[in-house]
This record gives C-alpha cells, structure tokens and sequence, in this order.
C-alpha cells in the first residue's frame, strides 16, 4: 500500500499507479528489501562540536509493548546494515514512536 499526494490530477495518479505495479520488484518495501546497498551510497555521520556541552535527555521507560516494537526495527534495520552500534556515552536521544496510519 501506498499514498499519493491529492494534489496530483487523476491522470498522474494513474500513470504512478501504473509504473509502480510494472516495477513492483525495483522498490524496497522494507529495511530487509535492501541488503547489499552500499553504505557509501548514503550514509548520515554525527558530528559533534567539541567547543558545545552535550545535552542529556532523562531516559525515558516504555512499556513492554513499545520495547518490543523498537528492539524489532532496530533489528531489522542492523541486520540490513543501515545502523550500526556505536557508542556516544554522553548523548542520549529518546526514541519517538509514531504510529502509521494503517496501525502498526
């Protein structure tokens, strides 16, 4: 499933709609869809003044059920190999969890 801007006119929305379901097997639909692509390709570094103090947020707790859901895209996402683990003991970001219009 996807969306289409509702700016388009019918017929664009009708030639996407008909590229895509040509070239179903060219998008990644997941994280898993995209082992192989070369980090060099697009990669995202933080890079961190050392004249600016860190700022801690407070860890905050999730329940079981949001734990769950965070371990399992953060897993899906390492086992494609586009995070990896690093360690920036001094910086902290709470995850933010949004639900997608379909639930999940």
């Amino acid at each position: 499933m996807f969306k289409l801007g509702k700016s388009l006119g019918q017929e664009t929305q009708d030639q996407i709609v008909e590229v895509i379901a040509r070239h179903l097997d060219a998008f990644a639909w997941s994280a898993s869809d995209m082992l192989g692509i070369d980090p060099d390709f697009m990669c995202h570094r933080l890079t961190m003044d050392p004249q600016v103090r860190p700022v801690r947020q407070r860890r905050r707790k999730f329940n079981e059920e949001r734990r769950r859901v965070v371990r399992e895209e953060t897993e899906k996402l390492l086992i494609a190999g586009h995070i990896r683990e690093i360690q920036y003991p001094e910086w902290l970001a709470n995850v933010v969890q949004v639900k997608k219009a379909n639930g999940k």
